[in-house]
């Protein structure tokens, strides 16, 4: 099943926010720490992802090419946390 702009849209919009991974039928992935780095563009077919490492860096995704959206725990598990 594929992802469609709708459901980027809501996942951006998610309170509080959640960091996701864009995994690519190409096997390519881009991940969302924060809403402000990626925008659905209007017509919803497309969605612009911004390099975290390099702000000037963005890169244009066809979200037909999207082949799923995971959830990223950032919380540190309990052995890091120790």
């Amino acid at each position: 099943m594929s992802v469609t702009g709708e459901q980027i849209r809501e996942q951006l919009r998610v309170m509080p926010f959640r960091p996701f991974r864009l995994q690519m039928v190409d096997q390519r992935t881009f991940e969302v720490h924060h809403p402000d780095f990626a925008m659905v563009v209007p017509n919803r077919r497309h969605l612009i992802v911004f390099s975290m490492e390099n702000l000037e860096s963005w890169c244009m995704i066809d979200v037909a090419l999207i082949a799923s959206l995971q959830p990223i725990d950032e919380r540190p598990s309990a052995s890091q946390a120790a």
